[in-house]
This record gives C-alpha cells, structure tokens and sequence, in this order.
C-alpha cells in the first residue's frame, strides 16, 4: 500500500508544469497574516484549555488529600 501512495506521489511531482503565474506583493502580506493568525489561534486554545491539558497529563499540583497522607 506504501509503495502506490509513493508512486502516485512521485507521478504527480514529475508531471508538473510551470504555470507562469504572478504573485503580487500583497499576496507575501497576506500568507504572513495567515501564519501569525495561525500561530495566536494556536496559543489562545492552548490558554483556554491549559488546566486541562496539565490535569491530563497528571502536571498539577497534589491534592491536600494526598500530601497530609505521605507526611
């Protein structure tokens, strides 16, 4: 299965053709935007879901329940 996914990639890289299109400057502006909205979006879900995301990974802090337990 690995090896038709690789040749029909490599197919569609070799059959390439140039397409003599032009990029006007505003279009670096706009990709630019896009990446830096892209990279705040990432950060603003990662500060909404932040306590989550520690208590999934077991980060947080112990309960008191716990602590007065091992002393």
């Amino acid at each position: 299965m690995t090896f038709l996914r690789l040749a029909i990639v490599l197919s569609l890289v070799f059959a390439v053709e140039p397409a003599f299109a032009y990029l006007d400057p505003g279009t670096g502006s706009m990709l630019l935007q896009v990446i830096l909205g892209g990279v705040a979006a990432v950060g603003v879900a990662l500060k909404l879901f932040w306590y989550k995301i520690r208590a999934a990974l077991r980060f947080g802090k112990k309960s008191p329940d716990v602590q007065d337990k091992a002393a």
